[in-house]
């Protein structure tokens, strides 16, 4: 029935829920990035309707940030897409889906279009909004939804899931992987599947000998990360890095949250700030 690996107690709650009949009209999944939070919401769908989430599937609507265009937030067009979206009654039924994706990236005129929609929602449809950052949503709409936390997976569960899937894979690499994913399956297979282990290793290794330069050369390092435009999935890297291999400086650990924190807002100049964390670290 279930597709996403793991999350036993969330699927046991939704199994029950079903059961009951009791479903409601908007839910929040949150927790960290890559952990399965989609996929869930995928799989509630094809439970619920009996059909896959695809964009074909007239019943079935995803909307998130267009980066690969260039964007990095959910607007109010995108709001008034899904209210048209819902005002129409299912195709196959029994309900409307909307997921929402990095909910958090609305615009604040999206967020006061979607609360509407949440107080006055439309029948037969259910709206999912996901977002690693639950504290970045308006309280009102956080008041309207049902929040369901979706918390790091066991290691011996993505163990046995990552084993099965890359045979060849040595004891080594694979507690590399897993110590990288914290927690995170969804980032550990796709980390695998994209044959970027090699790469990741050296990433952690180009950082721990920074750490070590003088101001120049961690400008330099700045200005390569940041021009490769992969400095966000680098630093989130470097946070599990100190997090899951004991690095016991607590300023570096520190530094390294709030790094993560600022480059997951794009109103920051984001070269600027991988600038100053590194020459005060």
């Amino acid at each position: 029935m279930w597709s996403v690996i793991g999350h036993s107690k969330q699927k046991a709650y939704f199994e029950a829920v079903l059961r009951n009949g009791s479903l409601g009209h908007a839910y929040l999944f949150s927790g960290s990035e890559m952990i399965g939070k989609k996929k869930f919401a995928a799989d509630l769908f094809k439970i619920i309707n009996g059909r896959d989430a695809t964009e074909n599937n007239p019943d079935f609507k995803l909307i998130f940030p267009r980066i690969l265009e260039g964007e990095t937030k959910i607007y109010i067009d995108d709001v008034r897409e899904i209210k048209s979206f819902l005002s129409l009654k299912p195709f196959y039924g029994p309900y409307k889906f909307v997921i929402i994706n990095n909910a958090d990236r609305m615009t604040d005129d999206a967020s006061n279009a979607i609360l509407k929609t949440l107080e006055e929602p439309a029948a037969h449809s259910i709206l999912i909004l996901i977002t690693a950052r639950p504290k970045f949503l308006l309280p009102t709409i956080l008041s309207r939804c049902e929040t369901v936390r979706f918390l790091p997976q066991q290691e011996r569960e993505m163990a046995d899931f990552i084993k099965h899937d890359n045979r060849k894979l040595s004891v080594e690499d694979l507690a590399f992987v897993l110590k990288l994913a914290n927690g995170r399956l969804g980032w550990a297979i796709s980390a695998l599947k994209a044959g970027s282990l090699d790469v990741m290793k050296r990433s952690v290794d180009d950082f721990q000998q920074i750490l070590k330069q003088g101001v120049f050369e961690k400008m330099q390092f700045a200005k390569k990360v940041y021009e490769n435009g992969d400095y966000v999935s680098l630093a989130g890297q470097w946070l599990n890095w100190a997090y899951s291999f004991g690095a016991d400086d607590e300023k570096l650990f520190k530094s390294l949250l709030q790094l993560n924190r600022l480059l997951s807002q794009p109103q920051f100049n984001h070269r600027l700030v991988l600038e100053n964390f590194l020459v005060n670290i």
